[in-house]
């Protein structure tokens, strides 16, 4: 019966489109405990039944053997963690990663900037925290920002045709992010802030082309 369910609701949503099955998990953004990457997402899902098997995967990945060990550790009670699986629009994207509404790493002075986290193609090793991603700190006071750093990874992943990603040679020796994209970025991010009422917040975006898709942002926990 339940198997029903989740295939009626894919063919309600999906219409044809790829789709990802995100985790999401009341064992994360708690106040001592972050949790993000321990749980596994399904990304471009193409057919009704692998959304039935990525369901399950997803639900599965409380027991991901490194999110039992995170929980052990934060004192968690295991039999107290509940999954869910966030259904998302499929984009094929050219650039992805991750930004926060404040500057990481300096004290409270300068947490007006927006840290952003960018690679190439879908940018799942940026939210896996795999590979050194380009790192861009934008200060909102003066409109200006600095590269930290530009990655040097020569493969990106994209949406395979028969489901699921595949990786590829990525067309290195540039930035990944021009002027106009890091802008459009910090714009986005000041926004979302103000719409949780200045709580800092930690943003995944992907952009195709010259549009920017907000995937998911959540409270930053970080000091």
């Amino acid at each position: 019966a339940i198997e029903q369910q989740i295939r009626l609701q894919y063919r309600k949503f999906s219409h044809g489109r790829s789709v990802f099955a995100r985790s999401s998990t009341n064992a994360e953004d708690l106040p001592n405990f972050n949790g993000a990457g321990l749980y596994t997402s399904v990304p471009n899902i193409t057919t009704e039944d692998n959304y039935v098997s990525a369901v399950k995967v997803v639900w599965a990945s409380i027991w991901n053997f490194s999110a039992f060990e995170a929980r052990e550790a934060a004192g968690i009670d295991h039999f107290q963690v509940y999954p869910a699986v966030l259904t998302q629009v499929g984009i094929d994207a050219d650039s992805a990663g991750v930004m926060i509404t404040t500057d990481p790493f300096r004290p409270d002075p300068l947490r007006d900037a927006v840290y952003i986290n960018a690679k190439r193609g879908l940018g799942m090793k940026v939210v896996d925290g795999h590979k050194a991603p380009e790192q861009i700190v934008f200060h909102s006071r003066s409109n200006t920002y600095q590269v930290l750093g530009y990655t040097d990874e020569i493969s990106q992943f994209v949406f395979d045709d028969q489901g699921g990603v595949k990786e590829i040679l990525a067309l290195s020796g540039r930035p990944i992010l021009d002027d106009a994209q890091v802008r459009l970025l910090a714009r986005a991010a000041v926004q979302i802030k103000q719409l949780f009422r200045q709580q800092h917040q930690d943003i995944e975006w992907v952009m195709k082309g010259k549009k920017l898709y907000i995937v998911q942002s959540r409270p930053y926990l970080g000091r």
